[in-house]
């Protein structure tokens, strides 16, 4: 890789660079694994090429399915090809039941279902505060117009990816994504959607299928994230 089209490296996930032409970007996803409330950090051979598959996987199925996304391709060894987006600051968190930081920080049961769904908006900065639309706005992060199209796309996106995953008998708890803007200031779907950034349980175990494996020391992450691959690709 000729350094001069190194673009940054995203945490210790990820290293990105420029495609053929600046309009492209490679991601390579890295052996790298984190947690910031159990402030745990790893490095477990084979987990970014899982990433990778994955998140190559259900891009293609979100464009197919008319959900926009930045993907272009799988170029193998941990590598997709991608649109450039100019990045919004923001995780976009869709909850369907209860675990995590909701259980922590709010008076809520473990597991308990959420109808309609909950979607959290934090701010991509120090340790992710979340936001609301007042101060989404303030800073200046996105406007009203493009908050309301971040919404709808976040339930879209969740009602297509719990349909598509519980066919597979996998429950999404919850997931966090992000969003760009593509030169004519369309909004679509960036970064990654991999089982580092869901938190999933099989229907019929509870059994965890994401990054709490890691977490928490339940057992195998690598396997882990191969046992999602493999469903999906059923």
């Amino acid at each position: 890789m000729n350094k001069a089209n190194m673009l940054y490296a995203c945490g210790k996930s990820k290293s990105m660079y420029y495609g053929e032409n600046q309009n492209e970007i490679v991601m390579h996803f890295l052996d790298s694994v984190s947690s910031y409330t159990q402030n745990k950090n790893a490095r477990i051979l084979g987990t970014g090429i899982v990433r990778c598959e994955v998140s190559s996987v259900l891009f293609d199925l979100l464009n197919k399915n008319g959900i926009p996304t930045h993907y272009k391709k799988n170029i193998g060894e941990g590598k997709m090809l991608v649109e450039k987006l100019e990045m919004i600051k923001l995780e976009v968190i869709p909850r369907n039941y209860a675990a995590g930081s909701i259980v922590r920080n709010f008076p809520v049961q473990y597991g308990q279902k959420f109808e309609p769904p909950l979607l959290k908006l934090d701010l991509k900065y120090n340790n992710d505060p979340m936001l609301n639309d007042d101060y989404i706005v303030a800073l200046g992060i996105a406007s009203n117009k493009e908050l309301k199209v971040i919404k709808d796309l976040a339930h879209e996106l969740n009602s297509f990816l719990t349909l598509f995953l519980k066919q597979r008998d996998i429950q999404l708890v919850d997931f966090k994504f992000e969003v760009g803007r593509r030169q004519d200031g369309t909004i679509v779907i960036g970064d990654e959607i991999s089982p580092d950034g869901m938190r999933m349980w099989d229907v019929h175990t509870l059994e965890s299928l994401d990054k709490d494996v890691f977490r928490f020391d339940k057992g195998d992450l690598v396997e882990a994230y191969k046992e999602v691959a493999r469903r999906i690709l059923l």
